[in-house]
This record gives structure tokens, C-alpha cells and sequence, in this order.
């Protein structure tokens, strides 16, 4: 029994060093690719340091942890298995009485822990992190219009010539074409942020790239108030944009996704791309457990002395890229609803799992 937990502390650590190291490079290449491409466009302004685009990409790279974990895990399994299996290790573990089963309980334990922090943690850093980005690429690279959406109501910011308007609503509802706004704030800012104007209103709507608003109250930066009884402002903003934004669920935290959808679905907007996405975070964890199970079926033979080594590692590449597609597919066809929700995030890896727990029991049994 100690020798079974001996064997299981060192095959936990043997995966979590390989581990480690696997995410290192990854996110190491990705950040010299990104240094190099945002090199490329800070190449026509001056006022970029090389210092300040190196910043840039040590906030944008860690953006792809969700994507690059699976195939850390991926990458980590298959290096410990064929290194267990080089140095006869596997053969030592099975004399002692070790069943595959025995060897990979602790690796799939530390998986499992992964799969949480990677969900709990990682995912709420990586949101963090590209929204620093986006703030820092809007001003670095000057862009004009800045959209926000939060549980306190809509936020857009937009540069005009030498005024910046600032607009805020509580709560949008979407009626067609139109956006409804409740509770509407326009304030109209110079060049040293300083407050010019402002407009009050109870309501107002966006249509097309148009804000009105009827009905409010005005001051100026002296603090006299009128009243205004029609407003409109032209924006680069219009409903087919806000809702492009709304499509992008991996700018918001696993923790406050819960919360968005609720107030997508009481303003009249889809929900149905961060519902895919929730429950696609939770299928991470039986994700990167097929992960590990495909690197086990290709990397783990009966038979020790078996060559072609290269082929080995291919083919668990493959299958890794294969389930990582039709992932992707089959979430694809969650959100229009074709596929049930569960299925569309859970189905592929479970499916995976048991493909690869079907294969092991024939290696295993024979």
C-alpha cells in the first residue's frame, strides 16, 4: 500500500512538471508572436516605445490559456506516459501490482484539480487581462469608440473632433431595429476631461447610428439648466455592433456569467452563445480528462518494446485536434439550438471518455 502511494505522488508530479513546463512554451511562443504583430502595427507611431509594446503583449498573451490548457494536458501526457514507458518505469509499476487504471488515478486527479482552477481562476484572470488589453490597444492605437456593457446599464464613449461623449443608460430593451435606453445620461467632456455638458433624460433610443433623446434636462459647465425638448447625436455605434459585442462571452468572467445572462435575457438580447459558453467551462473539466485519456490509449501498449514512437505521438496529437474540432462544432450548433445545450458542450468529451475507457479495457484485458 505505501509503495502504491509512493508510485502515485511521483506519477502526479512527473505529469504536473511536464505539465507546467508544456504551458511554459506554449505561452511563451504565443507572446513572441504577439510582440512581433503588435510590432508590425506600432511600426507608423512614434509614440509607441518598444518597452510599452512589450508591456502590451505580456497582458495580451494570457488571453489563450482556455485554449492552450487542453493541449498543455494534451502535450504533458504524452510526454510523461512515453517517458514512463522509455525508462521501463510502467513495467516497474505493473510488477508491483499496478493496473492502468492504478496509473492514471493520480494524474487524472491532478487533472481534475486543473480543470477547476483553470475555470475558477484562470478563466477570471484571462477575462481580467483582456480587458487591460482592450483598454490599453484603444488608447495606444487611438481607437474613437469605446462600448461597454455591466449590471450597472450601457456605456459608450465616443471622440468627436475635440469633445468626447460619454452615454450612459441603466437599462436597454431591444424592440426590432430600435434600442430602447431608460434612464439616459449624455456628457460631453473637452480634451482635459473636463465636464462641458450635460443631458439628462428618462428615456431615449438608438436607431441605426443615431442617439435621441426627448424630453430632458440640460447644463452647461457653468451649471445653468434648460430644458430639451429634442436631442439627437450621431455615433459609430448601432444595434448590429452592440450585439456583435454581446457575442463575445470569453470577455466576461465565469463568475459574473450568470448574472450577464439574466440581464441579456430581461433586455430582450440572446442569450444563448454565453449559455454555450457557461456550461462549456464546466465541460472543461471532463475535456481535459479525454485529453489525458487519448495521450494514454496511444502512449500506454501492453507490450513496452513497441517501437514507432513518432507514430504514437502523431496519432494522439491527432485525436486531440479531432476532439477539439468537433468541440467546436458541435457548440457551434448550440447556439442556434439545434443541438441541446448539455450535448452540444458535454457530448464530445464524454463521448471521447468513453471511446478511450473502451480502448484502454481492451489493452488492459485484452
Amino acid at each position: 500500500m505505501r509503495i502504491h502511494s509512493i508510485l502515485n505522488r511521483y506519477l502526479a508530479k512527473n505529469f504536473l512538471l511536464a505539465f507546467v513546463g508544456t504551458l511554459f512554451v506554449l505561452i511563451s511562443l504565443i507572446y513572441l508572436f504577439d510582440v512581433i504583430d503588435l510590432l508590425r502595427r506600432a511600426s507608423s507611431r512614434d509614440y509607441l516605445s518598444f518597452a510599452a509594446v512589450l508591456k502590451m503583449g505580456v497582458i495580451k498573451s494570457p488571453q489563450m490559456f482556455p485554449l492552450l490548457v487542453p493541449f498543455a494536458v494534451l502535450i504533458a501526457s504524452i510526454i510523461c506516459f512515453m517517458r514512463l514507458s522509455k525508462s521501463q518505469e510502467l513495467v516497474i509499476a505493473r510488477s508491483v501490482g499496478m493496473s492502468v487504471w492504478n496509473i492514471l488515478t493520480p494524474i487524472l486527479i491532478v487533472v481534475g484539480v486543473i480543470g477547476v482552477l483553470n475555470m475558477t481562476a484562470l478563466n477570471p484572470f484571462s477575462t481580467m487581462m483582456r480587458q487591460r488589453y482592450t483598454v490599453l490597444e484603444s488608447t495606444n492605437f487611438r481607437k474613437n469608440t469605446g462600448f461597454s456593457w455591466t449590471n450597472r446599464g450601457l456605456w459608450i464613449r465616443e471622440k468627436m473632433d475635440n469633445v468626447t461623449a460619454v452615454i450612459h443608460a441603466d437599462s436597454v430593451l431591444q424592440e426590432g431595429k430600435t434600442l430602447s435606453l431608460n434612464d439616459v445620461s449624455v456628457l460631453f467632456l473637452n480634451e482635459n476631461e473636463s465636464l462641458v455638458k450635460q443631458i439628462e433624460s428618462p428615456s431615449g433610443s438608438l436607431i441605426a447610428n443615431t442617439l435621441f433623446v426627448s424630453d430632458g434636462l440640460s447644463w452647461d459647465e457653468d451649471g445653468d439648466k434648460e430644458k430639451t425638448n429634442a436631442f439627437s447625436l450621431k455615433t459609430e455605434l448601432n444595434l448590429d455592433k452592440i450585439i456583435q459585442t454581446f457575442e463575445e462571452p470569453e470577455k466576461i468572467s465565469f463568475w459574473k456569467l450568470p448574472s450577464f445572462i439574466r440581464t441579456l435575457n430581461k433586455a430582450g438580447f440572446s442569450s444563448a452563445k454565453h449559455r454555450v459558453y457557461y456550461y462549456s467551462l464546466w465541460a472543461t473539466i471532463f475535456y481535459l480528462i479525454a485529453m489525458v485519456l487519448i495521450a494514454a490509449v496511444f502512449s500506454i501498449s501492453p507490450n513496452q518494446r513497441q517501437g514507432r514512437p513518432l507514430l504514437k505521438v502523431s496519432s494522439a496529437v491527432v485525436g486531440g485536434f479531432v476532439l477539439f474540432f468537433i468541440s467546436k462544432v458541435t457548440m457551434a450548433l448550440g447556439i442556434p439550438g439545434t443541438l441541446p445545450v448539455f450535448l452540444a458542450t458535454f457530448g464530445p468529451s464524454l463521448m471521447a471518455i468513453c471511446f478511450c475507457l473502451y480502448a484502454l479495457l481492451r489493452t488492459e484485458d485484452g
